[in-house]
């Protein structure tokens, strides 16, 4: 859903008319309760579609968790990889989710590689490196809204390793404003040990927000 707070502190851009109208058509047609816990499947399949365009490891629907936000999409996988409590992480020491690690006693040992632009996370216990990928998985691209494209092309250095968590946010989707969602992508175990706090601390992401992601991606009702 649009993000809170007062109409001067938000500058995300305005819905476009056909969005509203899909968000509408949806609403009247009964769509006014939860979708699917992880996430609706034709948003993941795109996302998992997208991942393996990029030239990662194929991960399907099931591989992908739909969060509210970038924000939540870390605090779960913190909890799913039990990290919290008394984890500790070697990466960027300061970064824009140091006050969510400080909030869950979570130390972090300096990394030389990490850095805002690049965030990444490894768990010692684990083994598991979280990579978060903000909107680089569609920022500049036009997406193809066709789950099926699945030609892996050379693979994005940026994203990380295939292995890695990846943890990013559909802002750079191209008219989704003012709507906001963010990913978890990982192998099917994994994922499935993050989607179980998901579920536990807020069932699922707004379907609002889901529609509208699946409109600006090109599926339209």
């Amino acid at each position: 859903m649009p993000g809170s707070g007062s109409a001067d502190q938000y500058d995300g851009g305005v819905p476009e008319p056909g969005l509203i109208e899909s968000l509408r058509h949806h609403l009247h047609a009964g769509e006014t309760h939860y979708p699917v816990r992880p996430g609706m499947v034709e948003l993941r399949e795109r996302i998992g579609a997208r991942l393996t365009e990029s030239g990662l490891p194929d991960r399907g629907a099931e591989g992908v968790l739909i969060t509210a936000s970038e924000g939540e999409a870390l605090f779960v996988t913190l909890l799913g990889l039990a990290v919290f409590p008394g984890g500790s992480l070697t990466g960027a020491e300061k970064s824009r989710y140091s006050a969510l690690l400080d909030w869950l006693d979570i130390s972090v040992e300096p990394e030389s590689e990490a850095s805002e632009g690049g965030l990444r996370y490894h768990d010692p216990r684990s083994k598991v490196t979280i990579r978060i990928i903000g909107d680089a998985l569609f920022k500049n691209e036009e997406p193809s809204g066709d789950p099926s494209v699945a030609d892996a092309g050379p693979r994005n250095p940026s994203l990380g390793d295939p292995d890695d968590v990846l943890i990013g946010t559909l802002d750079a989707v191209d008219g989704m404003a003012p709507f906001i969602l963010g990913f978890v992508a990982a192998a099917l175990e994994t994922v499935t040990k993050i989607t179980k706090w998901k579920q536990a601390s807020s069932i699922c992401a707004p379907g609002p927000s889901q529609r509208a992601a699946l409109w600006a991606l090109g599926v339209r009702p």
